[in-house]
């Protein structure tokens, strides 16, 4: 039913209501700056390609075999691993930011995603685990990708 709603808020935007696409924007916009931010740990750079995401979106057509969702998390990953690329042929990767630096940055990510406790605790308990099972464990249950889904979006090696 979800998959439904997002693709017609897409398809109505397609057609010319813009203010659907705010809609999909407001609904997962905290969501995949999470996501790149697993991925980026940066979180500056998180939020500029998460806008990076939305504009592509914007003006590329969604498949129609895909649901807008899995869209939206398979263009995340492919622009937070561009990101990365073009860092590491730049400069080589340092540490941007001390430890208590970045635990902090991770917990104003979890605070603006994570709205409930139960949901506080689950991320804590993911957040404990390698990226490439974090974000699994994410798509998944919080997501609600499907193992298929969260397969092909994850399949790049860390």
């Amino acid at each position: 039913m979800e998959k439904d709603l997002d693709m017609k808020l897409y398809n109505e935007y397609l057609s010319g209501e813009k203010s659907a696409f705010e809609l999909l924007y407001n609904k997962y916009k905290d969501r995949i700056q999470y996501f790149i931010f697993n991925i980026v740990k940066d979180y500056e750079k998180a939020e500029d390609i998460t806008q990076e995401v939305f504009i592509y979106i914007l003006q590329n057509k969604a498949r129609e075999d895909y649901s807008f969702k899995y869209y939206l998390y398979l263009v995340a990953k492919s622009r937070a691993y561009n990101y990365i690329n073009t860092e590491k042929r730049r400069t080589e990767i340092n540490d941007k930011y001390s430890l208590l630096e970045t635990e902090q940055i991770q917990k104003d990510i979890t605070d603006i995603v994570i709205k409930n406790e139960t949901e506080k605790e689950i991320t804590e308990a993911i957040n404990m685990l390698d990226d490439k099972y974090r974000n699994a464990i994410y798509l998944i249950k919080i997501e609600e990708l499907s193992y298929k889904e969260t397969a092909e979006i994850l399949r790049t090696k860390y």
